[in-house]
């Protein structure tokens, strides 16, 4: 195509396949999809699902939310200058289900994240073909080392082997990317390199690299760094190897496992506090006792999101004091709530409050982190199930994860300090044990396992580990237990300057990119674009996803890669040719 303009897309997953989405809308909406080329880069080929939703992954890889609220909506039919594409249906039509229908105390289904691939893999496809067909789109299975702005403005991307040239903008939307090790997996990689009879994981996926392990078989002891939700796909996925879950109560989701192996102490997970993932609620019955009011939301965005309060704040303690009240109304209304003593509202609130800020304060209607891991997943099965009294910090999740869309919506490019961006985003984090917590029948898996003798929960508290000739020793008091095989399966933080990949460091060091915080990722504006070191120039490159952390909060579940930062990125870019095509061609 000649006189065209150029745009590149780098990362090819569910956020940048609807990016492109968003953009050929709005180009055909204004009439300029036309004398347009988009060059589309995904190293792993795995073109609009990229390698989170990977078709061919183990199917012990569940989603974790609960497909009820997978609410990916119908793309409607686009019809531009030079290209037709059909329409493609909302998830919930693609999959038949319609939930509408569906009574709310039937139990939540969490599908593979392979299945919800082939959704966005079909969605892409039916896009991207008309595109290709017309030579708007061009595919490119290729890893990007670098990119380039050059002093006309133009950008360059570059692979190993090639350079691409001339765009005139780039998106990058590159998702999770490699970090530098840390000391101890550094330590522990040069002590299982070239010995034969251990080894080291040094990432929980694919979970195909464990099943095919030599090593692995059913003597061994599996050591697993992290107890969080990359954890259980792990022991799903090597357990039932090995063995099958038996469901014995289809309304609680309670298992057995039963292996006709004589295996005892396959896994030994760890992390530094001990404490276990929280299943969400059951079923929408369930769920719904800890949603707020639609007035509780609209006042709690209201305040949370005032510029003058955001200006000021010093701490989070802002948005701490505008969520504990809509917390504490709902505990009190809850059907079966601990009321030890019957405390008021008042009460109630100020001892969430003081939790928010420690996780670690004690107080009878909170669930003891002094308690055995086994009791607390006992505990937090009972109250997700509608079974137990709930306790406050179980409460205090559920209802955090509902108002999480008005945090990140209210909070994103706020007018906070940027240390204070740097705590707010910490206390989120802080809730995700609860708020992100797994589906119930995951938890009453794993408890399976322990009363099964396959699940070692006995050093899962950050334990002593020495290295020895026989592989890592965990030590207590007066036991010890020895893994041969070491899976780490915790997932890096967006820390960009941490950040490993050749693309992100170049980019670091020609200033391109500016951190938010030492510990978060890069600045953006609104519509996604960079924001350089030097703010008085504009750079034609946008970034969106989890390495604008901090800029942006809340950018990793796939309800955001289908929100409105794609969109915004969108209009803009189109807007941008729009004027481009207005000043050359008229």
């Amino acid at each position: 195509m000649t006189n065209s303009r150029k745009i590149g897309i780098i990362g090819i997953g569910p956020r940048g396949g609807y990016a492109l989405e968003n953009l050929i809308m709005e180009l055909a909406n204004t009439n300029s999809l036309t004398n347009i080329q988009v060059s589309l880069f995904e190293a792993t080929g795995k073109f609009g699902n990229g390698p989170v939703y990977d078709l061919s992954q183990a199917s012990t890889n569940w989603i974790n939310i609960t497909e009820r609220i997978l609410a990916l909506k119908k793309r409607e039919a686009i019809e531009g200058i030079m290209v037709k594409i059909p329409s493609f249906p909302s998830y919930h039509e693609w999959a038949g289900k319609y939930f509408k229908s569906i009574p709310e105390d039937i139990t939540d289904t969490y599908p593979p994240r392979g299945d919800i691939g082939k959704y966005l893999s079909k969605r892409f496809q039916s896009l991207v073909e008309p595109l290709v067909d017309s030579k708007i789109a061009f595919l490119y299975e290729e890893e990007i080392i670098d990119v380039k702005l050059l002093d006309n403005n133009k950008i360059e991307v570059k692979t190993n082997t090639t350079t691409y040239g001339n765009f005139d903008e780039i998106l990058l939307t590159i998702g999770h990317q490699p970090t530098k090790l840390s000391k101890q997996i550094m330590e522990w990689d040069d002590f299982a390199f070239n010995q034969h009879h251990i080894q080291l994981f040094k990432s929980p996926y694919p979970i195909s690299d464990f099943l095919n392990c030599k090593n692995l078989n059913e003597e061994s002891t599996i050591g697993i760094r992290g107890f969080g939700l990359a954890m259980i796909d792990v022991v799903r996925g090597i357990a039932e190897k090995f063995g099958t879950f038996i469901i014995t109560d289809e309304k609680t989701k309670s298992c057995t496992y039963c292996s006709d192996h004589k295996i005892k102490d396959m896994f030994v997970p760890f992390s530094l506090d001990g404490l276990p993932p929280v299943p969400k609620p059951l079923n929408a019955r369930i769920d719904k006792w800890f949603e707020p009011s639609k007035e509780q939301i609209l006042d709690f965005e209201k305040r949370i999101g005032n510029p003058s309060t955001q200006k000021n704040a010093t701490s989070p303690q802002f948005l701490i004091t505008a969520f504990a009240p809509i917390a504490a109304n709902v505990f009190i209304n809850l059907p079966i709530a601990s009321n030890l003593n019957n405390p008021s509202e008042e009460e109630i609130e100020k001892v969430m409050i003081k939790w928010l800020e420690n996780h670690t304060y004690e107080h009878p209607l909170i669930t003891s982190i002094n308690d055995s891991t086994k009791k607390n997943m006992q505990d937090f099965v009972g109250m997700a199930i509608g079974e137990k009294a709930i306790s406050l910090d179980f409460c205090i999740g559920q209802v955090w994860r509902h108002c999480q869309p008005s945090i990140y919506k209210q909070l994103s490019f706020n007018d906070c300090s940027d240390s204070v961006v740097a705590e707010i985003i910490a206390l989120d984090e802080s809730t995700k044990r609860y708020s992100y917590g797994p589906p119930v029948e995951s938890i009453q898996q794993l408890l399976a396992m322990v009363e099964a003798g396959f699940l070692n929960l006995d050093w899962v508290n950050s334990p002593a580990i020495d290295l020895t000739e026989d592989g890592w020793c965990f030590k207590s008091a007066n036991k010890s237990i020895t893994v041969n095989i070491m899976i780490d399966s915790v997932l890096d933080s967006p820390k960009i300057k941490a950040v490993n990949s050749p693309l992100v460091k170049s980019m670091l060091s020609d200033q391109l990119i500016e951190t938010v915080h030492d510990d978060l990722g890069v600045t953006t504006g609104g519509n996604g674009y960079l924001i350089p070191k030097n703010k008085d120039s504009k750079i034609p490159i946008a970034l969106l996803g989890r390495l604008a952390k901090g800029t942006i909060i809340g950018v990793d579940a796939i309800l955001e890669c289908f929100g409105e930062r794609p969109q915004k990125w969108a209009q803009q870019a189109a807007g941008n040719h729009t004027n481009w095509l207005n000043k050359t061609m008229f």
